[in-house]
């Protein structure tokens, strides 16, 4: 059934990639919220530390991971939290229900429900690491230099707040 939701999905990827992007530059004063996709729990941890670090203490963070094999954790999400058709399951629409001002991406090896997660919050601005597939999706990308994420998560948030 995976393959079955993944068609889907990439269908509708694919027939969106021209329209997405928030070519607004966003102000970091401006940000009350930020939602982080990543490819685990700890991942997030990390990012959360340099967000109330960097930006605020006040910043609301939360975040989701996907991860295949348990999905048992409430941030984690998986394939099988899609429809048979592509759409968004209950747990995912938790998720679609927040409105963050920022998303950071973190995924390096990109599958399609974790950027299709992504594509399904054009409103708010996307930053993350530099990827030829992710390209269209997000606003600000750097290329994956640092060995760990919170010293790349530190420069996405220093050129954030340069290019205000």
């Amino acid at each position: 059934m995976k393959w079955v939701k993944e068609y889907f999905i990439k269908k509708a990827l694919d027939s969106r990639k021209e329209n997405i992007g928030n070519n607004n530059p966003m102000e970091n004063k401006n940000i009350k919220t930020v939602g982080i996709i990543a490819t685990s729990k700890d991942e997030i941890e990390d990012i959360r530390k340099v967000v109330h670090s960097d930006l605020s203490e006040d910043i609301q963070v939360f975040g989701w991971y996907y991860d295949e094999n348990k999905n048992v954790d409430e941030q984690s999400f998986s394939y099988k939290d899609f429809t048979l058709f592509g759409k968004p399951g209950e747990k995912l629409n938790q998720f679609l229900s927040l409105q963050p001002d920022l998303i950071i991406f973190t995924f390096e090896r990109l599958n399609y429900f974790t950027l299709y997660l992504l594509h399904l919050k054009p409103e708010s601005y996307r930053m993350g690491f530099y990827s030829e597939e992710i390209k269209p999706f997000l606003d600000l990308m750097l290329n994956n230099e640092e060995k760990d994420i919170k010293s790349g998560t530190e420069l996405l948030i220093k050129y954030l707040k340069q290019i205000n």
